[in-house]
């Protein structure tokens, strides 16, 4: 699937599930976490991979909540999008997604999640990161 029918499926999918977005990035509001999302191309090419840009934002840090979407978050992580499928895979790859995040809503889910697949390799900022270690 070429990456315009990837992109509408997945904005399909979110709106869906009822997430709204907050500046042009879908957000998740939790409990304790916020989640930003935005879909991110590895080039300009029609068939180029995509993949979902995770963002993670905490109230009780004290930092200005993002502007700039998941880019802008003390936890970022990039989670690969499979468009080899149909529309009904992309849309449930963003369920996954959506679910895991949103039972992702505490601290402590936060910390427990960060050692296993997609949050594994997250890159996590040192006030994030004193937050979760104490």
């Amino acid at each position: 699937m070429d990456q315009k029918a990837a992109r509408a499926a997945v904005a399909k999918a979110f709106r869906a599930r009822k997430i709204g977005l907050r500046k042009g990035h879908w957000r998740l509001v939790g409990s304790e976490v916020q989640w930003y999302v935005d879909l991110r191309s590895s080039g300009p090419r029609p068939d180029a991979a995509l993949h979902f840009e995770v963002g993670a934002w905490l109230p009780a840090l004290a930092q200005p909540e993002p502007e700039g979407g998941a880019v802008d978050c003390p936890l970022l992580v990039d989670v690969p999008l499979d468009t080899s499928g149909t529309t009904a895979d992309v849309a449930s790859a963003v369920d996954a997604l959506a679910d895991l995040l949103a039972s992702t809503d505490t601290i402590a889910g936060l910390r427990a999640a960060l050692g296993t697949p997609p949050l594994a390799g997250a890159i996590v900022d040192r006030d994030l990161r004193v937050l979760l270690d104490g």
